[in-house]
């Protein structure tokens, strides 16, 4: 039996509450042992609210910080239901656009929280080493090992949909790959893809959304050298090299970086500083990514997958791809990880473990990613369908700027600090302009994609008007020579 007085026990776990913490977390009574998991499970259902916006609670929930940032999904996906129920006039493209914008502003947000900002062990917490925590543990920093796992869900996902409609009129096939060809081409798109999202991820438990969005909005620029590049080497169709759509990329990518520059020198802590460029480097990383994979789709052909097909065919590839990875790279881990685990570096399975061991409540919210993540990808695949595939990407590129500008507007949706002058009027003025230059880029883009189809309808109805009278020609022909 345990003698220690109530508030001083402590199990292998190496973690006991402090006699100092907030009295809204309850210390266990006598002969319990109270672990960083016990602590951290009753700041999510008993303590500060603040904490976390999964709650028993409902209201509890709706007014917490954590639960803040997500009004504006929420809003937008309610207000996308009302106009995709309507469906009068062009209401229903518009809801669709609106949905996207939901779906995509919550996937960002919710990864951001899940990686950097939901709480793991709170402030107030005792280590075995004697060193009560000043701040928050936050987030669980393992974005290749998350990725994993969301690919391994998703497939779960995709087998239960599977069976449950195999003996049913609705029975889905995915679609057979037919040549070794095929199969090589889906095994890169899958590693390629992945590699984009676990970098992104990765980058979320280091950086903010704001800069992290502000970065992924080069991608069209990216994407231009890359195929240029591809191109010298025989490998793609050189892209028209206008002067002002690359001015304005140039311009948008400078923006972006002014931006990253700002907020970096604007924190304070040096240390958060060298996290928050580890962090910009691997959101690079992932945006080079993302381009390889475009171009990649250019070099070896569209495979023409739906997102089923998607999952089935790349989820297991990924998922290999990525393990070793997350077993045995280790990294330097952000915040209050250090202090908590002795350790400056850690693998992405070594901090699993770690959660798993403090708090499996963390680990319910990393497992529901993977459950919204396959959702999200019907809904992009769906609209990318049902809408024309330069007004989904005007959409994405959209969403992206008024999420960074919303970000920076709203003080709910803050979940750091900005910096002060004069590095926040940088920040505003970088964000604005960059606004405005990937604004401009996507309307000349969607605007030549409209010429183009215009232009392709009407040679078509030329064709056809020149068919139709060479056909009454010779109909007019064969009634002459019938009369005479």
């Amino acid at each position: 039996p345990n003698t220690a007085a109530s508030g001083d026990r402590m199990r292998p776990g190496g973690v006991r509450p402090s006699p100092s913490m907030s009295p809204t977390l309850p210390i266990p009574s006598h002969g319990c042992n109270a672990t960083a998991s016990d602590i951290a499970q009753m700041s999510h259902f008993q303590g500060d609210p603040s904490h976390s916006f999964m709650m028993w609670n409902p209201i509890e929930g709706a007014m917490s910080a954590g639960f803040r940032p997500f009004i504006i999904p929420f809003v937008g996906l309610t207000v996308a239901a009302v106009m995709l129920r309507v469906q009068r006039g062009n209401l229903s493209m518009v809801g669709k656009l609106v949905l996207y914008f939901g779906a995509q502003s919550f996937m960002n947000i919710y990864m951001g929280w899940v990686m950097r900002t939901s709480v793991t062990v709170p402030a107030g917490t005792q280590l075995e080493s004697g060193v009560i925590l000043d701040k928050d543990l936050t987030g669980c920093p393992a974005g290749f090992a998350l990725t994993a796992m969301q690919q391994v869900i998703s497939f779960i996902v995709f087998l239960i949909f599977f069976s449950s409609v195999y003996f049913t009129p609705y029975r889905y096939m995915p679609k057979k790959l037919n040549s070794t060809f095929e199969i090589f081409c889906v095994v890169i798109f899958g590693c390629v893809f992945a590699l984009n999202i676990a970098l992104n991820n990765f980058s979320l438990g280091y950086i903010s959304i704001a800069v992290n969005l502000i970065i992924r909005s080069c991608l069209p620029l990216s994407t231009f050298v890359s195929s240029q590049c591809l191109a010298l080497c025989k490998l793609y169709p050189f892209k028209p090299c206008r002067p002002v759509e690359i001015t304005l990329m140039a311009v948008g990518v400078i923006c972006a970086g002014v931006f990253t520059m700002a907020r970096i020198a604007g924190e304070e802590k040096k240390d958060a500083s060298s996290n928050m460029l580890l962090g910009v480097f691997m959101c690079i990383a992932s945006l080079l990514s993302g381009s390889l994979n475009l171009a990649l789709a250019g070099v070896l052909g569209e495979t023409k997958l739906n997102v089923y097909d998607t999952v089935a065919y790349m989820a297991i590839p990924a998922t290999l791809f990525l393990m070793p990875i997350a077993l045995f790279v280790q990294k330097p881990v952000p915040g209050e990880w250090p202090k908590v685990f002795g350790r400056e570096t850690m693998s992405d399975w070594e901090i699993l473990q770690g959660v798993w061991a403090l708090n499996k409540q963390t680990m319910l919210w990393l497992g529901l990613s993977g459950l919204f993540s396959f959702l999200y990808n019907i809904i992009q695949f769906s609209i990318v369908h049902t809408l024309s595939p330069s007004a989904t990407a005007f959409g994405g590129n959209f969403n992206k700027a008024a999420l960074i500008f919303l970000t920076l507007l709203l003080p709910f949706m803050q979940v750091h600090k900005l910096p002060g002058p004069p590095y926040i009027y940088i920040i505003w003025g970088a964000v604005i302009v960059n606004i405005i230059a990937f604004s401009a880029y996507s309307y000349l883009q969607v605007s030549d994609k409209q010429e183009e189809e215009a232009s392709s309808v009407k040679l078509l109805h030329e064709e056809e008007s020149s068919t139709a009278l060479d056909d009454s020609d010779t109909d007019n022909g064969a009634d002459d020579d019938s009369e005479e």
